[in-house]
């Protein structure tokens, strides 16, 4: 995925989540960031709010996780290879409410996202549509709807 992304010519920071994926984190880091395409690695984090509000888009698999919280912060989502079950029904839910755009294919995901790039109109749509369909009191609803229906 990311030698794909490096591809983009529009000037781009991506902030490369390799979470416990210590061998990856170090790969990045010795790689030159050449060209308008800066990679910025970062290992276990426990501050995704604060990189998710630095951010315009999310890039990557619909976990359940994932998902709500870019939906809270209002964040296109470009979905790449989803797990079969739960990430692909997340997939479908994304597209459907017109948050997100999918690539499967390694070789189109950067003409995608520099489609998007390109398009500000699309980007403010998506964004727009993911904080519709987000839910960031769900926890709270669910809550008094239980206190509710034990009074």
């Amino acid at each position: 995925m990311i030698s794909s992304l490096r591809s983009i010519k529009v000037p781009v920071q991506i902030l490369a989540m390799c979470g416990k994926n210590e061998d990856m984190k170090r790969t990045l880091e010795n790689q030159t960031n050449d060209g308008v395409v800066k990679i910025v690695p970062f290992g276990y984090t426990q501050d995704m709010d604060e990189y998710m509000s630095a951010a315009d888009l999310i890039v990557g698999k619909p976990g359940g996780l994932t998902t709500c919280e870019a939906l809270a912060k209002g964040l296109g989502f470009v979905i790449v290879n989803p797990i079969p079950g739960q990430e692909e029904r997340n997939s479908d839910h994304l597209l459907e409410n017109g948050c997100a755009i999918r690539s499967n294919n390694p070789a189109t995901l950067a003409f995608k996202i520099e489609s998007l790039l390109n398009d500000p109109n699309r980007m403010k749509s998506m964004s727009e549509n993911a904080l519709k369909f987000a839910r960031p009191n769900a926890a709270k609803m669910i809550a008094d709807t239980i206190k509710a229906g034990s009074a």
